[in-house]
């Protein structure tokens, strides 16, 4: 605060200081001061206000979590998942607790917000990476639902597919070639005409 008071007062000083001299600016000039201006306002109002957005939350008691894609992500698929985490700003706040432990509760994980394993975080995205690319459209579902049936997929131990297989037909024995003795030709001498000599 100190540090603040001394700025301001130097600022101060030296404009008081520095004689003025006729300035002449078009519009674009007096756009872009009102701009810069308004940044810089907004700066210092922010700052005034307990140190404004740094890019972490105090959630409730503990240091902050910086913004980050994992917490965009996670903030993401809870939503799509109907655990309504808030704004998807990648900072995990007080909402975005709620939320996954809404999320651990129907996953049956243990339930703490402020304790989110990485398995959890990789279930999670699975499953809406699944859901996004043909999981939803297949099964019909969305929401809860749609995840519950992704996880019940997941853990459902792999049977194995039977495939029946026709036994093969009983081997036919082969015939049997029984060797005859080749036929016997008999010559038979034909009768003979009785002569008539009487």
């Amino acid at each position: 605060m100190i540090i603040k008071s001394l700025t301001a007062a130097t600022f101060a000083v030296a404009l008081a200081a520095v004689p003025a001299q006729e300035a002449r600016a078009d519009a674009g000039d007096v756009v872009g001061g009102l701009i810069i201006g308004g940044l810089i306002g907004a700066a210092i109002a922010n700052g005034n206000n307990g140190g404004g957005n740094r890019g972490t939350t105090s959630g409730g008691g503990g240091g902050g979590i910086p913004a980050t894609q994992m917490g965009r992500d996670t903030q993401t698929a809870l939503n799509y998942f109907g655990f309504q985490a808030g704004a998807v700003d990648g900072q995990i706040g007080n909402g975005t607790r709620q939320a996954i432990e809404r999320y651990q509760l129907v996953m049956g994980y243990p339930v703490n917000g402020r304790e989110y394993a990485t398995y959890q975080y990789d279930q999670l995205m699975q499953a809406y990476y699944w859901a996004i690319n043909g999981g939803s459209a297949q099964t019909g579902l969305v929401g809860q639902p749609l995840l519950i049936a992704y996880r019940d997929a997941q853990v459902a131990p792999q049977q194995p597919q039977v495939v029946v297989v026709p036994a093969p037909a009983p081997a036919q024995p082969a015939p049997q070639v029984v060797a005859q003795p080749p036929a016997q030709t008999v010559i038979v001498p034909a009768p003979q005409p009785a002569s008539s000599n009487k």
